[in-house]
């Protein structure tokens, strides 16, 4: 790791294990991080250290190379210069222009929050499920970031070279986050909050690693209004992912129910958009009234610690 982010967050870092705190290995820098307690090593890959349990390494591989093969298929990854560079203001590829700009406004609003609610403090942020770290980079020019993923390849927290990050790129799981208690001010989780089975887990470990004052905010992932909902989405999403190819990717895919963030008592929720547009969420309310299928909602929640 650079010395800067070695020194600055290595006493936010935590093992994924045990939840002891971490230390260089052998004393030195880019030979990877040891837990004393566990005795055990994490290696660091270009500059990311990766936090997850070893004994799982291979099988978060196998996913991650079927995911990158999945996302290039429909166009969301691409080896063309300066394409991560561009997002969310342009997509090179041109292949979805339209989601795109529904991240870019999602972006215009985080930003204009951040400001509002926390003035110009230097925060220190999570950006969960950071995908290459797009998110990340943007939120670096003004708060102290930590992008985590568990993709560390060069469709995940590899995309941007180290000497392009402002920001720690960490390898993790958002239902086992590798940070210490009360570290940081705000998680972010970006169109990610479905890739975890876990979901009242993740937000066990969001509560647990922010700070009395922080909030966890929750962007442009599909949330639905009930089960028979729920499992209508993993229906379609299974036999999506049968006809591109990868069955075993739709055990990864997980809808959320609006009911997880109404019956929290760690965080206080509240909706700052119920929908993609005032439009999209009319007709699905009036779908809902008529008792047919209204697909997913797709929100900014931001949840208040409750300590």
């Amino acid at each position: 790791m650079t010395d800067t982010l070695s020194d600055k967050w290595l006493s936010y870092l935590q093992c994924p294990l045990c939840s002891q705190s971490l230390e260089q290995a052998g004393g030195e820098k880019d030979t990877g991080l040891y837990c004393s307690t566990c005795v055990q090593t994490y290696p660091v890959v270009s500059d990311i250290p990766c936090l997850i349990d070893p004994k799982t390494v291979d099988v978060q591989a196998i996913f991650c190379k079927q995911y990158d093969a999945l996302r290039k298929k429909e166009g969301w990854v691409s080896d063309q210069p300066g394409y991560y560079e561009a997002l969310p203001y342009q997509d090179l590829t041109g292949h979805h222009t339209q989601e795109w700009t529904v991240r870019l406004r999602s972006l215009e609003w985080l930003l204009k929050w951040l400001t509002d609610t926390f003035g110009e403090n230097r925060l220190s942020i999570l950006d969960a499920g950071a995908g290459v770290g797009w998110l990340s980079q943007i939120l670096a020019n003004s708060y102290d970031v930590i992008a985590m993923d568990v993709n560390i390849g060069s469709h995940g927290l590899n995309a941007f070279q180290p000497l392009q990050r402002p920001y720690l790129a960490i390898q993790g799981l958002m239902d086992r986050i590798p940070l210490a208690n009360d570290a940081l001010d705000v998680v972010v989780a970006n169109a990610s909050l479905q890739y975890t089975a876990a979901h009242h887990h993740v937000l066990q470990e969001a509560h647990r690693i922010l700070r009395p004052h922080g909030c966890f905010v929750v962007m442009d992932s599909p949330v639905y209004p009930n089960k028979h909902s729920v499992d209508q989405a993993h229906q379609r999403t299974r036999a999506y992912y049968d006809k591109m190819g990868w069955p075993d990717l739709a055990a990864r895919y997980f809808g959320i129910m609006s009911d997880l963030f109404s019956h929290d008592e760690q965080f206080t929720f509240h909706y700052y958009r119920r929908d993609l547009s005032t439009r999209d969420h009319l007709v699905k309310k009036v779908r809902s009234w008529l008792g047919k299928s209204t697909g997913a909602r797709f929100p900014i929640i931001v949840g208040r610690v409750v300590k």
